[in-house]
């Protein structure tokens, strides 16, 4: 049987395997249209989804997660702070959070993973609930409006 760590662990893998389907089924054109989420981008969701996982690659680097602060004004600036970036730098940008989170993650104590624990909840926020949540807009947007789903 699996420890709760090497669980949560595959989990995550799962799921991001799925969160990065939903984009290969994607082509560039389809990237920067607004309204997947109300008027945001793929690109933009993607920008979100890799500010959250930097967010706890952080916390998990230091040993302490930190407050944002207000969640909507956190997300607000980094929309924004992202607004210039091209589709390609930032799914370059995903990928190479990505890998230093899963590094962070496989380098985290056991009972960061425990239920119930600051850590675990963060855990789960920015990653497995996080590619479901989103992974789920990008799929049923592209079966409407995708390039490849109209072709």
């Amino acid at each position: 049987m699996k420890d709760r760590k090497s669980a949560v662990l595959a989990a995550i893998d799962d799921n991001w395997r799925q969160f990065r389907d939903s984009l290969d089924q994607l082509v560039s054109e389809d990237m920067s249209v607004s309204g997947v989420l109300e008027g945001q981008s793929v690109t933009d969701i993607v920008g979100h989804v890799t500010s959250w996982e930097w967010q706890l690659a952080t916390a998990l680097d230091k040993g302490r997660i930190e407050p944002v602060g207000n969640v909507d004004v956190f997300n607000e600036s980094e929309n924004e702070r992202k607004k210039g970036n091209l589709p390609r730098e930032t799914l370059q940008e995903m990928d190479n959070v990505h890998r230093e989170l899963r590094d962070q993650l496989a380098k985290a104590p056991s009972a960061y993973y425990e239920p119930f624990d600051t850590f675990r909840e963060m855990i789960d926020s920015c990653t497995v609930l996080h590619y479901q949540e989103h992974g789920t807009h990008i799929r049923i947007w592209a079966g409407k409006h995708s390039r490849t789903a109209l072709d």
